[in-house]
């Protein structure tokens, strides 16, 4: 089947104006989700101390680019507790090298103690797919907040990638194939891309399968100069003159 063919350390200069804005849109948005979580709602008796959390007084905001370490971890869930889930700017002060938004972002989507990671429930896959016919593919916050624990990423996620009726769950036909092949000579990995070009596919339905297989194959054909046994078609003898022209 294949023979494909074949922050920077930005000064910010209007950091303190645009930050107000910023913190008091995140707070806003930001204000139901945390009043959920059990870890937001029980502050602390007394603010964390100073050995435990050194704030940012000075200095211009750097975007931190790399991951959220241990101790990052639990100074954020101690500065949650002490503002109360309520003050991301505040909260941001604590991390030299973290924005309002990226911290508000590793609450909400790794440390909020109420969030479900776990496999999706027949009544949450139905609870989805009721929002979606309400509200749409697109509004994923407020479909969200009918399921408990759960965000707006995980929910589009979910209806992209298993609920929505347009799904192709059927086995690849060579066409398809063929599509892909040629297309990943141009787009490489960016599986968004190619699905634009695979009505029915999606993005992970298609990297998992030039992962699991079409790479296999390719492989294959590229060592041995043999094409994979496929069925016969019509279209067979055209679709292998075709590999054969295009093949690297």
């Amino acid at each position: 089947l294949l023979m494909d063919v074949v922050e920077s350390e930005d000064p910010y200069p209007n950091q303190k104006e645009s930050a107000t804005t910023l913190s008091s849109s995140v707070s806003e948005n930001s204000s139901d989700f945390a009043a959920k979580s059990p870890g937001i709602s029980s502050p602390a008796s007394t603010s964390p101390s100073r050995s435990m959390i050194e704030r940012r007084t000075t200095g211009p905001i750097r975007r931190a680019r790399g991951g959220w370490t241990p101790d990052e971890d639990e100074t954020l869930k101690n500065a949650v507790a002490a503002h109360k889930g309520k003050s991301w700017k505040k909260i941001a002060e604590f991390f030299p090298c973290r924005t309002e938004v990226q911290c508000l972002h590793r609450w909400q989507k790794v440390l909020n103690p109420e969030l479900i990671k776990g496999p999706w429930t027949l009544e949450e896959d139905e609870k989805i797919v009721e929002m979606v016919a309400k509200h749409g593919p697109t509004k994923w916050s407020v479909i969200a907040k009918s399921l408990p624990g759960r965000i707006g990423k995980q929910c589009r996620e979910r209806w992209h990638n298993h609920l929505n009726p347009e799904i192709k769950k059927d086995a690849w036909s060579l066409e398809e194939e063929l599509t892909l092949l040629n297309a990943h000579r141009v787009h490489g990995n960016k599986w968004a891309e190619l699905a634009k070009l695979l009505p029915g596919r999606t993005d992970n339905a298609i990297k998992n399968h030039w992962n699991s297989s079409l790479k296999k194959k390719l492989d294959f054909y590229l060592v041995t100069g043999n094409l994979p046994q496929v069925p016969r078609s019509n279209t067979e003898n055209g679709n292998r003159d075709n590999l054969r022209r295009t093949a690297p």
